[in-house]
């Protein structure tokens, strides 16, 4: 039975045609790669969720994880994110000003932390599967296969065998 998302999920092709085909199935002449050029910012990103592409944009820029098309699934991991740091600054106590009974001070602080924690707890699944989109975890960057810029593409002695 299963779903579409039961087993291994599929390797790119030239992962496998650098390994030799080890499963010798055949291999997709067809598969997709993004269009060259400048990776832009969405204009329709929060501010928090700005500031967080600021931040994390960069770097997945400079792996070769984030590509063109990949701008708007980027932009919702920024906004998952920014949404986890607002509920992380909930937790803080409010202002002395704030604090006119303590009775209700220690009610409504308590609410804070809850809704905050939920935030928290409801979020992390949510947002972990993005992170490892882009490979932005440890454990997610040692199982992506990015081409190097720089480096000259590397030809298996098994390379002309497949044709």
């Amino acid at each position: 039975m299963g779903n579409r998302n039961s087993g291994r999920r599929p390797q790119p092709t030239a992962l496998k045609v650098l390994r030799g085909n080890p499963g010798k199935r055949p291999l997709n002449a067809d598969e997709p790669t993004p269009p060259p050029g400048a990776v832009e910012k969405p204009a329709t990103l929060s501010t928090p969720a700005a500031a967080v592409w600021d931040r994390l944009a960069p770097g997945a820029i400079a792996m070769g994880t984030l590509t063109r098309v990949d701008a708007t699934a980027f932009a919702l991991l920024c906004e998952l994110q920014a949404t986890l740091e607002w509920a992380a600054g909930r937790k803080d106590p409010p202002p002395r000003a704030e604090r006119e009974r303590p009775s209700a001070w220690v009610r409504r602080s308590h609410a804070r932390l809850a809704a905050a924690m939920k935030i928290e707890k409801d979020f992390a699944p949510i947002i972990r599967p993005y992170y490892e989109f882009f490979g932005l975890t440890p454990q997610s960057r040692a199982r992506i296969h990015v081409p190097k810029k720089d480096a000259a593409p590397v030809v298996s002695k098994w390379a002309g065998a497949l044709r």
